[in-house]
């Protein structure tokens, strides 16, 4: 415990900055488009990467609600898990299990809402996708998210421990999840019947709606595969974006940040 209380206290800033340059370096040594065009790849890392500042000004906010709601949960013994005994690291462990199934209809909803989705668009727009598309969220859908999961946190009575545990998963695997990398198919035979491989993650980002409303789990892939929304693509066939989006006016950070402000019809292929 006392490894993973360390492991924990880490600045998630350190992390976020020693794992965009990790993955901007593999990127740019094993993708030869991507080291032919590194001006591009830095242009296009630096308007993401504003939107990271914004989730950390973002965050600085919403850490108070959430420490706030935790303390609420442990004094008041909210929730399921207060009224049933259980081992703490059960309840730790569940309690991450529940906080990406929180996500996953977060992030369903997210897709099936036209206001939500005017949000959460941002994130699927860009059309040139690597590890840095991971910042690439408007701050209200990370305001929306945070929200939810405390919700299900009060219901079910979490500890501050799942959030964290689950936030520090979170930053490695939304990397993995969105670079350029190619991943070798024996990793999704091998482990992707429980979690949600890259590959699967990169058909979500398919311009085709038909793949874009589906691979809506984080961590675990189990949700999509038990609600019915799990679809597969060879990853050399998908077409990353919106295409309403394409342009490089289109992506820039100060169009991103006005576009859930302005009707965008959505064009289909």
């Amino acid at each position: 415990m006392e490894t993973i209380n360390t492991l924990l206290a880490i600045d998630p800033n350190y992390i976020v900055v020693g794992l965009i340059i990790l993955f901007f370096v593999l990127e740019t040594f094993f993708n030869r488009r991507e080291r032919e065009h590194v001006g591009s790849k830095i242009n296009h890392l630096f308007h993401n990467f504003l939107f990271q500042l914004l989730a950390i000004a973002t965050g600085s906010v919403l850490g108070f609600l959430v420490v706030t709601t935790f303390d609420g949960i442990s004094t008041y013994q909210l929730g399921l898990f207060n009224l049933i005994s259980m081992p703490y690291w059960f309840k730790v462990l569940a309690g991450v299990i529940i906080l990406d199934l929180s996500d996953y209809w977060l992030h369903r909803l997210d897709h099936v809402s036209p206001l939500l989705w005017r949000q959460h668009r941002v994130h699927h727009s860009d059309t040139s996708m690597d590890a840095s598309t991971s910042f690439r969220t408007f701050p209200t859908d990370i305001i929306f998210f945070t929200i939810g999961e405390l919700a299900f946190s009060v219901i079910f009575g979490l500890d501050i421990m799942s959030m964290n545990i689950f936030l520090f998963l979170l930053f490695p695997v939304l990397f993995m999840q969105h670079t350029s990398l190619t991943y070798p198919i024996w990793l999704d035979k091998a482990f992707g019947w429980l979690f949600m491989m890259p590959n699967y993650h990169k058909v979500h980002h398919e311009q085709d709606q038909y793949y874009t409303d589906s691979n809506y789990g984080t961590l675990f892939i189990v949700w999509d595969k038990l609600f019915g929304t799990f679809k597969t693509k060879p990853v050399q066939e998908i077409n990353y974006g919106l295409k309403e989006f394409e342009g490089a006016h289109k992506q820039s950070f100060f169009y991103q940040l006005r576009s859930p402000f302005i009707n965008i019809k959505r064009v289909e292929e």
